[in-house]
């Protein structure tokens, strides 16, 4: 079971933590099996490389290094972790083909607050006034354009992750309002913790390209 969503003071600590314990998981699997689940390409007998956010990303778990493409600077932790919790979670079932939202998913109410503050109200306080600009931004992490609300991308997060991305553009009547939508098989390949984290890191990325 991953540890509970720590506060955002206490994310290295934990992360830390989480980061060992994945290397050591990851050093127990059967690599070949990890590709196939996961989309992940082998690299030796020791490492995968693995597009995250639209950026390859070599992970050797007998160095236990995470290493971003060449002349890119060092994912943080939190982006790491997500990797290599995907990398030991994924069970290599197929989609779904159901979209739906983070309340939906395992354990998506308790931690519902959290990622609405992280994510959505976040991108409704940079785009909320012009939802267009969203898909501007998004293109720099491959984003692309869907056909939703007032303005709508989808983020293929890592190759059997995909997290849609909705705003709604206020008026006088109503506010501006935002969604985040995902394949309902999601659990298949993150825990929900980790997804409240990669979403607030989509987010903030969507937000630093806009």
């Amino acid at each position: 079971m991953m540890p509970t969503l720590p506060s955002p003071g206490g994310y290295e600590q934990a992360y830390a933590a989480s980061h060992d314990l994945a290397f050591a998981k990851l050093r127990q699997a059967d690599l070949a099996d990890v590709c196939r689940k996961s989309g992940a390409e082998p690299v030796g007998a020791d490492a995968v490389r693995l597009r995250f956010l639209n950026r390859d990303y070599l992970v050797d778990r007998l160095r236990g290094e995470v290493s971003p493409p060449p002349g890119a600077e060092p994912a943080p932790i939190s982006d790491r972790l997500i990797i290599l919790h995907y990398l030991v979670t994924a069970t290599g079932a197929p989609p779904r083909g159901e979209l739906v939202a983070f309340k939906d998913l395992p354990e998506g109410h308790m931690y519902y607050p959290t990622f609405y503050k992280r994510t959505v109200k976040l991108l409704l306080k940079k785009f909320g006034a012009s939802p267009a600009k969203l898909v501007e931004a998004a293109a720099g992490i491959g984003g692309v354009k869907a056909e939703m609300g007032d303005a709508a991308v989808t983020v293929q997060a890592l190759p059997k992750v995909a997290v849609t991305w909705i705003l709604w553009r206020g008026d006088d009547e109503f506010p501006a309002e935002g969604s985040v939508l995902f394949d309902r098989g999601i659990a298949d390949y993150l825990p929900t913790e980790d997804i409240v984290v990669l979403c607030q890191n989509i987010a903030l990325k969507m937000c630093l390209f806009a």
